[in-house]
């Protein structure tokens, strides 16, 4: 699945190259694309539920259920504090800091991580008469580095889980779903102007990585299964 998302990725590198960040922007792509990109940022307490719900709904035993919940749990902590500190660590300015430098708003892509916040925000708002409002409030919330990309990170964590758990039940086309989200969500972040392919690339390995090494927590799993009261061990079996 983490595969065929970092193939995904080429194919919106394809679709997105020469965006044009000054471009006109419809109130319907506007929305669809805040929304997608929403979905995997402040609002991805949402997409989690609902993928959590889905893997409630696959027969799965209790045992199985837990072992995947603490995997989740420890590579959610893992893939975010690891996306901290390799923006600090790499340092690489946002895409649309070049659209700010052609513009002589500042002379060059890094200067901007020079301002402080208050700089940071007259310095976006300047751009404002040229560029959608979708895209600047986009860049208002994002004024951190660049690599890699935090919404991608949780995409790919989504995939890596919930996607491969769909596809070793057979749940071809809910597998194909959260693929597809995936890739809507790569795709809106290089609309948004908030980052390049080369970020998105670098979040699906990193994931990948983790993934590989993290274990698979049965025993665990096993032991919080018996440690379960009754009325839970009930609902797990309905």
């Amino acid at each position: 699945m983490l595969l065929a998302m970092f193939v995904s990725i080429i194919v919106v590198a394809v679709l997105t190259a020469g965006i044009n960040l000054k471009g006109p922007v419809s109130t319907f792509s506007g929305v669809f694309f805040t929304l997608l990109t929403d979905s995997a940022g402040k609002g991805f307490i949402v997409s989690l539920a609902i993928l959590c719900f889905l893997a409630t709904r696959l027969g799965i035993s209790r045992e199985k259920l837990l072992a995947r919940g603490v995997q989740l749990f420890i590579i959610l902590l893992i893939g975010f504090a690891g996306k901290v500190g390799l923006k600090s660590l790499t340092e690489s300015p946002r895409p649309y800091t070049t659209l700010l430098s052609n513009q002589l708003v500042i002379p060059q892509p890094a200067h901007f991580y020079n301002l402080d916040k208050a700089q940071k925000i007259q310095v976006i708002e300047s751009v404002a008469d040229k560029v959608s409002s979708w895209r600047i409030d986009s860049w208002l919330k994002g004024m951190n580095y660049s690599f890699p990309s935090g919404h991608t990170i949780f995409a790919a964590i989504c995939v890596a889980l919930f996607g491969g758990l769909f596809l070793e039940y057979n749940r071809y086309l809910m597998a194909g779903g959260v693929l597809l989200w995936s890739m809507g969500v790569e795709y809106s972040r290089i609309w948004m102007g908030m980052h390049r392919p080369a970020d998105l690339f670098g979040s699906v390995l990193f994931i990948a990585l983790v993934y590989l090494l993290i274990p698979t927590f049965s025993n665990l799993a096993l032991k919080l299964s018996a440690k379960l009261p009754n009325r839970f061990q009930l609902a797990f079996k309905k």
